[in-house]
């Protein structure tokens, strides 16, 4: 304010200092909230960039555990053809793949490990007990007298918790499309004259035995 020259105060008029000190907090304030936004957006940018990152090291962990527990369950598939519990494939040395079924088992273990750091629970879980399965296969392989009705029902088993535990690792990826089809089995086949009974053949020509 200033004084006019009839003794009264003239209004509008406003301090230089207080209009530079309100200079100075504006500037101050629109450079903390500039900081703050900014802060804010790059912490958004560092969480997505982490959980991306994240989700490719799950993706790795899951897919080579499903690829070490899948060539355990090959190997199964080979020693029941040559013990005449199923009637696909061709015979396989009894020895060697035992000792290959083994060394699978080693790398599955390895496999475990990655699993267990990166991935979510209930994969986890899913993963274990399809893991658990293949070791009953195993077991049912190494009796000296196995039975093929109880390797079949082993082995249905065993798939239908492979799908499980894909089910789980889609949902934990974030992978929308929906679950995998369900495993469903027509009769058994009549036995062939080799006495190896088949595999029961899913519904559209398929049997349960694993692709891809």
């Amino acid at each position: 304010m200033s004084v006019d020259w009839c003794g009264g105060w003239q209004a509008g008029a406003v301090n230089p200092v207080v209009a530079q000190v309100l200079t100075i907090v504006g500037v101050l304030l629109g450079s903390v909230a500039t900081f703050v936004f900014t802060s804010a957006a790059e912490r958004t940018r560092w969480r997505r960039a982490q959980a991306a990152r994240w989700d490719d090291k799950r993706l790795l962990a899951y897919s080579e555990y499903g690829e070490a527990v899948k060539q355990m369950v090959r190997l199964c598939r080979r020693i029941a053809e040559t013990k005449g519990l199923l009637s696909t494939g061709r015979d396989v040395d009894l020895d060697s793949s035992l000792d290959a079924l083994a060394e699978a088992e080693t790398v599955r273990a390895a496999r475990w490990e990655t699993v267990l750091l990166l991935g979510e629970p209930a994969t986890i879980a899913a993963a274990r007990a399809w893991s658990e399965q293949v070791w009953g296969l195993e077991q049912i392989l190494r009796d000296s007298h196995p039975e093929a009705s109880s390797f079949l029902d082993a082995y249905r088993r065993a798939m239908r918790l492979r799908n499980e535990f894909y089910d789980r690792a889609r949902l934990d990826l974030g992978i929308s499309s929906g679950p995998l089809p369900a495993l469903t089995w027509k009769s058994l086949q009549p036995m062939p004259p080799a006495g190896k009974p088949q595999l029961p053949e899913a519904e559209g020509g398929q049997g349960d035995r694993p692709t891809g």
